[in-house]
Formats: C-alpha cells, structure tokens, sequence
C-alpha cells in the first residue's frame, strides 16, 4: 500500500494532481529542485504540499518515510552539476521505506546509469521502454525488506 510519496522533480504538481484525480489516498511532498525553474508559488496555490530543495544536499527527513519516489528529468538535470548520482541515491535509499517503490523518468543514458546505482543500493530493478518514438525510458524500482 502506498501512503506517502515523494515527487522529486514536482514540476507543476501533475503527480500529485493525478493521484487527486483517481481519488488515492495518498500524501504526496512535491520538491521543486532549487536549480530548476521555481513552480512552487504554483503548486502551493493548488493546495498541495511542497518545498524547494537542493538535490545535491540530504533532504530534511526522517529515514524510511516515503513508500513511492518518483522524479522525471531529475537525472539529466542533475548529471551536470557537481552532484555525485551515487549519493542522491543513497539519500533516497535512506527516506524510502523498505519494499517501497522509485519510479524514475529520463532519457536512456540517464537511465542506464540509474539502474547500475540501483543495483549497487541492492534494488530490484528494470527499465521500461515507452516505445513512443523517443529515448525516454522508465526505470522501476523497488528497495527489498532485509531480514536479519
């Protein structure tokens, strides 16, 4: 079951307008990357919760409280700053929930080096093509519950 999720790169606030829409019962924290265009006047006006972040520092949370991580274009975005992409995904590895979902939108190169990081923080993980024409792909993931 999914409760809480996090929109990485929030944009307009879709996501958490479609959730909405469906009528899920869901919270959703829509993150407006500080180095991206600033929609967060926007998305607050819908009503929606939201922040600006740097994707580059840890995000101000406890760890394992988000069961979904979705971001689309955040990986290209981030690629040319002075981000290090395995430390974006051990922070998200730290707030994601075990058994809880990342779904990640980005062009095909972004992609790929996704799904090795992925499987380096031990997710199970595989790339969807949108088969629409474009480089695009999907990478779904989902971070294991570890028995000890």
């Amino acid at each position: 079951m999914i409760r809480n999720v996090m929109d990485m790169n929030a944009h307009y606030g879709g996501l958490n307008a479609a959730f909405q829409e469906e009528k899920k019962s869901v919270w959703v924290m829509n993150v407006v990357p500080v180095n991206a265009r600033n929609t967060l006047p926007l998305i607050l006006d819908k009503g929606f919760a939201g922040v600006l972040h740097d994707w580059c520092e840890p995000f101000p949370t406890y760890p394992r409280t988000y069961d979904m991580l979705h971001a689309n274009g955040l990986l290209s975005q981030l690629s040319s700053e002075r981000c290090d992409m395995m430390e974006l995904f051990l922070e998200m590895d730290r707030i994601l929930r075990p058994e809880g979902w990342v779904v990640l939108s980005d062009n095909l190169g972004a992609i790929e080096m996704a799904r090795a990081l992925a499987t380096q923080v031990r997710w199970e993980a595989r790339v969807i093509d949108l088969q629409n024409g474009s480089d695009q792909r999907l990478l779904v993931s989902q971070k294991p519950f570890v028995k000890k």
